[in-house]
């Protein structure tokens, strides 16, 4: 009894946390909005949330200026040797990420700096930096894709900043202060964005698996990729260690095959094939065709540092993950970055993608595309990536969907939004958080060949949050994207392939938007029953809504506007658009079994469990609700901070959910 007991004092710490300490709160987590189940702490390079000799950048939204990349667009310079930055931590941690930059060379290949880690004002170990897979260059005329190669008179940079992930030799204690130091006798800039702290699991071990058809590989038994296709329909555990490989892993046929590493922070498969070389440049990533399929454990890196080959987009330099993973699949627990996209999944049927990273890629972080249906992406971290970071195509030869997009945080995209549908049929995504999106924060849009939005049902996006989203048109690498344009936070448009038909949106907190905060346009398109509901809107640039050439047909319900940019709350609405307020119908409640309760509002909230018996336990296994339940949606206050875990229909579905510390 008494072990339980500390475990739930321990759970409450975490929940609690920070009286101690410089990190920040994510924001919504109050809402359970996000990556709520993240393992790591951030501390973030900014004053008043570290100790440092630096240079503060002072935010700002110029894109000519690196800190408009960072978070908050504030961070710190460390200029001459021995500028250090440190912070006090709040719990014991071994695993250490640093969002960083550093300058380009002249060649577009990066340099090296190092970091001296002290814990206690005692040296723990160095670490080096490298801005080899950073700073990608724009044409000012917009008529390529990004590149890796400078030249300051016709282009202009994003993804300024990359990141590394070492696993310290010793612990970091609780209520230690820990320093960065830099170590290098230059007066180059080396700029910290923020650092995240975590404890990381014990590795994975082979004994562990209790799976009889098991293999383990080892080196001696030829190149991994040989091994795995000829263990295809086995459990293929690969120890702790960097394999570097120099082909792509392609699994046909593969049917109940399960790769598992000893864990993210243990096993990497580097993909070491050149992006510069024609007969190389596609030869990295892992393909998969197969049922009941699992890859978990892993972190996947590579050498490439550019989107295309030759900057031309026939020629991929290809997806950390791709194919279709078949049917009930499972990817967790992986860690992706430097790839032309995360992920690429075409024609998958409930793929299930959980607790993973995908960050520092040159296009989507995951791109749920042709024909997918029935699959989740949940508990993920976005943060970097050059295109939309969770998106769904419905590309010409297949309609995707029912798919959806829940709990997910995502950072610091620089081209795109962090969220976006393109066709389809009843693609959901809810429970959202999106910070600093250079470009939009998240669009629906008609912009792309393909299937279009179905009139069947509708696609669904609620409890959705947006911190510094869209961005107004400029001069291209001082304002607006990639050619100029101006987004919206939310960034609605019927453009030319499609109508943009059958949307609800509701539940969307949009703050400080950096222009328009809600932008709805047409072109040779129209918009046909959009539903706006609960739109609350804090903070714009301009517009709160902003409405181009727009024609269709919308209702909205309850838009609130404060500290409007703008002499009003929206422009002029275009004839050809009826635009009406309608409280009474046109919105749903999420119909899906698998997520019916979360906390918003300070209160838990179950939704859509009209007419069963629910009950709620605690992380001892103590009831403390139950009740049948006769109305469509309940509101349950006063539980203490902690994880809890919502029962219904007969225990027929399960959730968990934490409620934070609200102190």
């Amino acid at each position: 009894m008494k072990k339980l007991q500390l475990i739930l004092l321990y759970t409450l710490f975490i929940f609690s946390r920070g009286a101690l300490s410089q990190s920040i709160t994510f924001p919504e987590d109050d809402k359970g909005r996000g990556y709520t189940e993240r393992p790591y702490i951030r501390y973030e390079a900014e004053p008043g949330k570290c100790e440092t000799n630096g240079t503060a950048l002072n935010s700002t939204y110029d894109q000519r200026l690196l800190q408009s990349e960072a978070s908050n667009q504030i961070a710190v310079n460390l200029i001459l040797k021995n500028d250090y930055i440190q912070w006090t931590n709040e719990a014991p941690a071994d695993g250490l990420t640093i969002r960083f930059s550093l300058p380009d060379n002249s060649n577009g290949t990066g340099i090296q700096g190092t970091f001296a880690l002290y814990v206690n004002d005692n040296f723990v170990q160095n670490i080096t930096v490298n801005s080899y897979w950073a700073w990608q260059y724009i044409l000012k005329n917009g008529s390529k894709y990004p590149d890796n190669t400078p030249d300051a008179t016709t282009k202009f940079p994003r993804m300024r900043f990359d990141e590394t992930h070492v696993k310290l030799n010793a612990q970091i204690p609780a209520n230690a202060t820990f320093r960065l130091t830099k170590v290098d006798d230059n007066d180059i800039s080396y700029t910290i964005d923020f650092v995240e702290l975590e404890e990381v699991p014990q590795p994975v071990s082979y004994n562990s698996i209790t799976d009889v058809n098991k293999v383990m590989y080892t080196a001696d038994q030829g190149t991994l990729y040989s091994f795995i296709a000829a263990n295809k329909g086995k459990t293929i555990y690969i120890p702790e260690g960097v394999y570097n490989v120099d082909k792509r892993i392609i699994i046909t046929s593969g049917d109940n095959t399960k790769i598992i590493g000893a864990g993210m922070w243990y096993t990497e498969i580097y993909f070491t094939a050149s992006s510069d070389d024609k007969s190389t440049y596609n030869q990295r990533g892992i393909e998969a065709y197969g049922n009941n399929m699992l890859l978990q454990g892993i972190y996947l890196n590579t050498v490439n540092n550019k989107r295309y080959f030759q900057n031309n987009d026939a020629y991929q330099v290809g997806k950390g993950l791709m194919g279709s993973f078949g049917s009930n699949s499972t990817i967790k627990d992986v860690w992706i970055e430097h790839f032309e996209c995360g992920g690429w999944i075409e024609n998958a049927n409930s793929l299930t993608i959980q607790h993973s990273r995908f960050r520092n890629n040159y296009a989507d972080g995951i791109n749920l595309s042709y024909a997918c249906k029935n699959s989740t992406v949940e508990q993920c971290s976005f943060r970097n990536n050059g295109d939309d970071d969770m998106a769904s195509w419905s590309r010409s030869n297949g309609l995707c969907e029912n798919n959806t997009f829940r709990f997910c945080t995502a950072e610091n995209n620089w081209r795109a939004s962090s969220l976006g549908f393109f066709g389809g049929k009843q693609n959901k995504a809810y429970n959202c958080v999106i910070i600093d999106p250079m470009e939009a924060g998240f669009r629906v849009t008609c912009d792309f060949p393909g299937m279009p939005f179905s009139s069947d049902g509708y696609t669904e996006l609620h409890d959705i949050s947006v911190y510094r989203g869209g961005v107004a048109s400029g001069v291209v690498g001082v304002s607006g994207d990639l050619w100029g344009n101006q987004q919206g936070a939310l960034h609605l448009n019927s453009s030319t392939q499609y109508d943009l038909q059958n949307i609800i949106i509701y539940n969307i907190d949009l703050y400080n938007s950096k222009n328009d905060a809600v932008f709805l346009g047409s072109s040779s398109k129209s918009i046909l029953n959009l539903s706006l509901k609960n739109i609350h809107i804090y903070g714009t640039g301009r517009y709160g809504l902003y409405f181009s050439g727009t024609k269709g047909n919308a209702t909205y319900c309850n838009i609130e506007y404060e500290n409007i940019g703008a002499s009003s709350n929206h422009n002029v609405i275009p004839s050809a658009f009826s635009f009406t307020e309608n409280c009474e119908s046109g919105f749903q409640l999420p119909s899906e079994n698998n997520l019916k309760a979360f906390f918003s509002g300070n209160v838990l909230q179950i939704i859509g469990v009209e007419n069963t018996n629910v009950s709620i336990f605690d992380v001892l296994g103590k009831k403390v609700f139950n009740s049948f339940v006769s109305s469509p949606k309940i509101y349950i206050s006063g539980l203490y901070p902690g994880i809890y875990m919502v029962r219904w229909d007969n225990f027929n579905y399960t959730q968990k959910v934490f409620v934070p510390n609200m102190i």
